[in-house]
């Protein structure tokens, strides 16, 4: 059944009658990435979609006399024109698996223009083998992890601007702080959290929508109680499987006190062993995080299976100094939270190990980057892409960065394809003058967009059939209604969203200004 288009002058009374069941949605002009049915009512012909990255080229080598067969977390961080990447260099099994370890870990810098070079600075700060012409920012006896980040609190004191995250010989968690992110010192002579297991990347960052910081670190629990599990619990005897590593996350005001450890949770994901979380506010919509945790797995590897692995002579090897240095592989996958304490989370691979080769389907694979940087495109002339690295190649000498790349926004989509599918929004209250969209269709595709009062009635000029077609591929184009865009006089009032995708992905929506200038 259609609705008679009304004319504006009718707008103001459409719009206030019959007040709407439910609360509407105060969007304002924030973007909303379509990975969940946050904003929609209904859908029908419609699924979400989860786009895995593009494996990409080799980038860097991890080949330094510092550097050794282990050289993970990764951090991205965009400042002063430059890029740069802080991971830490340990050193596990080396000289073909028959010994391990032999010194202390170190915490590294590399730069990059564009996130595809990379260069070591010559820091000058630690010294190495009797030289300190190298790339280390920090060194300590038992160092396990340092995981800086860039403050963007506005009350962040300037000798302050870069705070880390650091574990290792000492109990708990500790702050650093730094001027430049190169020279660092330890914030206090005490840990800033104590309750959780520090021993993977310890994740913090300011939240400048919820005005405080997080802090997000790997626990322990029990499944069938599905209790925190104590350092001293450990080492009491447990059925196998029976303890589960997951993510904590903790919140304070200052980054010197902090809240204590809460227990993430999903919606409907399984309960995996999960390691990294490398979780952050998503820089184009932050009120959402988005994370991309490893999943860890323990194999019982018969001798059909060790045999049909890669280098099963190596595995072998290091199993002599840990049996799960052989047994155990991992992955990468991806989650998104709306609060930062419930997660949805997808299971099926963001990282997977893929086809096999000399040196993969192992622990150690699918350890994503945190941060997430745009880069441009092969072609100058198309959108840039989100990039994010993984190591490859654990174990062994000549470690390597890998880039991935993605769409950007493009994590998962609306997705319609044999036919039509359609969402109906819930109410929501909007600012701005236009509507834009992240969208990709075939060739035979198209998206149209109606704008609906609380009641569901088209409002007038703005229903489906005066909608332009939208098909093509764009990461913002702008809707129109007979080749006008502006909604002002839609603006902080209730409205429905009714979109229709045949032969498409829709990934991402905001109001706002005309992304082609359009009034």
């Amino acid at each position: 059944m259609r609705f008679p288009l009304l004319s504006l002058c009718c707008l103001p009374a459409l719009l206030a009658a019959a007040a709407p069941a439910q609360v509407p949605i105060d969007l304002g002009s924030r973007r909303v990435l379509l990975v969940d049915d946050y904003l929609t009512e209904s859908r029908s012909g419609l699924e979400l979609r989860f786009h895995p990255p593009r494996r990409g080229e080799v980038v860097f080598k991890f080949d330094a006399p510092w550097e050794g067969t282990n050289n993970n977390f990764f951090r991205l961080i965009r400042y002063n024109g430059m890029i740069r990447m802080y991971y830490v260099s340990a050193q596990d099994t080396y000289d073909g698996g028959l010994k391990y370890g032999g010194r202390d870990t170190v915490a590294c810098v590399l730069e990059g223009p564009d996130g595809i070079h990379w260069t070591r600075p010559d820091l000058g700060l630690f010294a190495h083998q009797g030289s300190k012409h190298n790339n280390i920012i920090w060194t300590q006896h038992k160092l396990d992890n340092f995981t800086p980040f860039l403050d963007t609190n506005p009350a962040c004191l300037p000798d302050e601007r870069f705070k880390a995250t650091e574990a290792g010989g000492r109990k708990g968690l500790w702050g650093f702080v730094s001027a430049d992110g190169l020279h660092w010192r330890p914030l206090s002579d005490r840990p800033i959290i104590t309750q959780g297991r520090f021993d993977s990347e310890n994740n913090a960052f300011w939240d400048p929508v919820r005005k405080q910081y997080w802090c997000f670190f790997r626990g322990l629990h029990d499944r069938t109680t599905g209790r925190q599990v104590t350092e001293e619990e450990t080492h009491r005897p447990h059925a196998p499987n029976q303890l589960v590593r997951d993510i904590l996350a903790s919140t304070s005001a200052d980054f010197r006190i902090w809240t204590a450890p809460r227990p993430l949770r999903y919606v409907d994901s399984p309960d995996d062993q999960l390691y990294i979380n490398q979780i952050e506010p998503y820089y184009r919509a932050p009120d959402m995080f988005v994370g991309f945790p490893t999943r860890y797995i323990e194999r019982v590897l018969t001798p059909a299976a060790m045999r049909s692995l890669p280098d099963p002579t190596h595995r072998q090897r290091r199993m002599k100094f840990n049996p799960r240095y052989g047994t155990a592989m991992t992955e990468g996958l991806f989650m998104t939270s709306r609060d930062g304490y419930l997660f949805n989370r997808w299971d099926e691979d963001f990282i997977p190990p893929g086809p096999q080769r000399s040196n993969n389907w192992i622990y150690g694979d699918g350890y994503l980057s945190l941060g997430l940087i745009e880069t441009p495109a092969e072609d100058p002339t198309a959108a840039p892409e989100l990039t994010c690295y993984a190591y490859e190649g654990r174990w062994k000498e000549g470690e390597v960065a890998r880039r991935y790349t993605l769409r950007i926004d493009g994590f998962v989509s609306y997705h319609a394809y044999q036919r039509p599918g359609k969402f109906i929004s819930k109410p929501l209250i909007f600012s701005g003058r236009a509507l834009a969209l992240n969208f990709a269709t075939a060739a035979a595709g198209t998206i149209r967009v109606e704008l609906q009062t609380p009641e569901g009635v088209p409002l007038p000029g703005h229903a489906l059939a005066d909608c332009d077609e939208l098909f093509g591929d764009s990461i913002d184009r702008t809707v129109t209604w007979h080749d006008q865009a502006d909604l002002a006089a839609f603006a902080g009032r209730p409205v429905r969203l009714h979109i229709v995708i045949d032969r498409g992905d829709l990934y991402s929506l905001k109001f706002g200004e005309a992304a082609d200038g359009r009034r």
